[in-house]
C-alpha cells in the first residue's frame, strides 16, 4: 500500500475493509478482524469482494444528515494483480441520498459482489468474471 508515511502491514490474502476518509481524501484500510484501522493508500486492489453497506448507518446518514462511516468495499487484499490492466474495469457508486447501496455507475444494477476491486482516486472500480 502507499502513503509511506503511514506505517502499517497487510499481508497478501488478508481481509481487509476498505472505506473513503473524507478529511484525508484517501482510503481507510480496516482489518475485517478486528475492524482496527491499519492505514490509508491512495490506491488498493481487493478479490473475492463484497460491498456491505450498514442500513441503520445509512438512516441515520439520512435522519441527522450528517455523514458517517456505514459502507464498505470488503475483500481480501492482493499486493498487484499483473492482468489487471487487460480487465474492463466498471465504477461503483454510492450515495446514502440516493441509493441503497453500491450500484454500477452507469447502468444504477444494484452490487453485492465482483472478482476484483480496485480503490483509486476517490473510486471504486470493479470487474466481474461472469458479467
Amino acid at each position: 500500500m502507499r502513503r509511506a508515511a503511514e506505517r502499517f502491514v497487510v499481508e497478501d490474502g488478508q481481509l481487509v475493509l476498505i472505506a473513503f476518509h473524507l478529511h484525508k481524501r484517501c482510503f481507510s484500510v480496516r482489518l475485517a478482524t478486528t475492524r482496527k484501522v491499519a492505514g490509508y493508500t491512495d490506491r488498493i486492489i481487493v478479490r473475492d469482494v463484497r460491498f456491505p453497506v450498514s442500513s441503520s448507518g445509512r438512516m441515520r446518514v439520512l435522519r441527522e444528515r450528517k455523514k458517517n462511516v456505514h459502507a464498505f468495499v470488503k475483500g481480501k487484499y492482493e499486493q498487484d494483480i499483473d492482468s489487471l490492466s487487460q480487465l474492463q474495469l466498471r465504477e461503483a457508486y454510492y450515495n446514502p441520498y440516493q441509493v441503497t447501496g453500491f450500484v454500477d455507475r452507469e447502468t444504477a444494477e444494484p452490487l453485492n459482489y465482483a472478482d476484483i476491486a480496485v480503490c483509486e482516486g476517490g473510486k471504486v472500480y470493479y470487474w466481474r468474471a461472469n458479467r
